[in-house]
């Protein structure tokens, strides 16, 4: 957690978390900096206020409210969100009541994040909702359960969502996030080899990959042979050679070659 600031400087950060463009992730200064800022002071105080605006009559505080208390405390060294059980009662009383559909997607968005797994049917309940954000965010809050049994098949559904980002998110969430395997996993991934989105396919490449799934070899040999190799795509022929971690020192060619030395008899199939 970072030092805390004084209430002043926390009311300052608030009012900050309102400025400009809600979707600027990148702008310095920006809502998204003073988001964060307050994420990691993630002191009673923020958390109080953050609840108070999650409460408010306005749906603009109340979506930033939950977008603060999503991720409270979260780091890298600490990845669990702070004070999870009293956020997670204040997200789902929002929620029950809710009509406001950027509010909605803030809270999907927030319940996977805070990782209870008892906000999985209340997700469930909008993944086939008419607008394509609220979806987006159903998948993004069930990808954080994916290898739990009620998340499994859902995210099998939304691999097949008419939006593309819905389609790549769920793949992601499925075959990356999660490591559950099961026929039914391997079919859904194998039918985004032929996603019209190039960046489901890698999903559903890296996916396959870390099932150690050989129907997945012609793309990915595929995918090695293009001008940019995605990380994913990499550790696919990671996976599928036993290696423990990416060769930093291996170029695609040398992952093609030892792909192809070790599956020779496979790929002869496919060509």
């Amino acid at each position: 957690m970072a030092e805390p600031e004084n209430p002043a400087e926390i009311d300052e950060l608030f009012r900050q978390t309102l400025h400009g463009d809600y979707d600027d992730e990148d702008e310095e200064g920006g809502p998204w900096e003073a988001v964060s800022k307050l994420q990691a002071i993630a002191s009673r105080e923020v958390l109080t206020h953050a609840i108070e605006w999650a409460r408010d009559r306005r749906p603009a505080r109340r979506r930033r409210g939950i977008d603060i208390l999503a991720q409270l405390g979260k780091t890298p060294e600490h990845p669990a969100t702070v004070f999870a059980d009293e956020i997670y009662s204040v997200v789902t009383a929002v929620l029950a009541d809710e009509q406001d559909l950027e509010v909605i997607d803030s809270c999907l968005v927030a319940l996977g994040h805070v990782a209870n797994p008892a906000a999985i049917p209340l997700i469930l309940r909008y993944r086939r909702h008419p607008d394509p954000d609220v979806r987006f965010a159903a998948a993004f809050g069930l990808s954080c359960f994916a290898d739990h049994s009620e998340a499994i098949a859902p995210l099998i559904d939304l691999t097949r969502d008419a939006d593309p980002d819905i389609r790549d998110w769920a793949t992601f969430g499925l075959g990356v996030q999660g490591s559950a395997d099961s026929p039914e996993i391997r079919k859904a991934l194998i039918e985004r080899l032929n996603d019209g989105n190039p960046d489901t396919r890698e999903e559903a490449v890296a996916g396959l990959g870390k099932r150690k799934e050989l129907r997945v070899l012609p793309d990915l040999m595929e995918m090695l042979q293009q001008d940019e190799v995605s990380y994913g795509v990499v550790e696919a022929a990671c996976h599928l050679l036993d290696m423990d971690a990416v060769r930093e020192d291996w170029s695609a060619d040398e992952y093609i070659e030892a792909l192809s030395a070790r599956y020779a008899a496979e790929l002869d199939r496919y060509n």
